[in-house]
């Protein structure tokens, strides 16, 4: 679901998602340049935040965590050929190299600028999130509140 938060930015929720935990959006989209949040393998998993049940594993976790990123991509018609950065906060340094891979699978045939931190998460078994921006070309000549196309999105 896309919004209109203020008059030049669009929120993005889709449906597919579960609702932030918090006061914020899945990503927020100015024109044609998109900021997808801070997402997790939790994101599609509603309740509580401490109720959500993650995998123990570090490649499913990640995995499921770009598959997220996907769905918010997909709702704006976009993919991973158009994400330009990343941030990855890791829980444990040593699944960069994990993480490195699946950059390589889901973005194969060029990089993109990003960083990579260790922390600690809210949510309790949390190994990974990740924040991307994107530039989407189709909406580089809309605004974001274009009457004429449904969520903005050329038809």
């Amino acid at each position: 679901m896309i919004r209109t938060a203020r008059p030049f930015i669009e929120a993005v929720n889709p449906p597919a998602l579960a609702p932030p935990a918090g006061h914020f959006d899945r990503a927020v989209r100015i024109g044609p340049w998109l900021t997808v949040s801070g997402t997790s393998a939790l994101t599609n998993l509603t309740g509580p935040v401490e109720e959500r049940r993650l995998p123990t594993d570090f490649r499913e976790q990640a995995e499921l965590t770009f598959d997220n990123i996907a769905t918010v991509l997909d709702a704006v018609g976009a993919g991973f050929e158009h994400v330009y950065e990343i941030h990855a906060t890791l829980a444990r340094a040593e699944d960069f190299g994990t993480l490195n891979e699946i950059f390589r699978e889901r973005i194969p045939e060029r990089g993109f600028v990003g960083s990579g931190y260790v922390a600690e998460f809210l949510g309790p078994g949390m190994l990974i999130e990740v924040e991307a921006r994107a530039y989407l070309p189709h909406f580089a000549d809309l605004t974001a509140t274009d009457p004429t196309h449904p969520n903005g999105v050329p038809a």
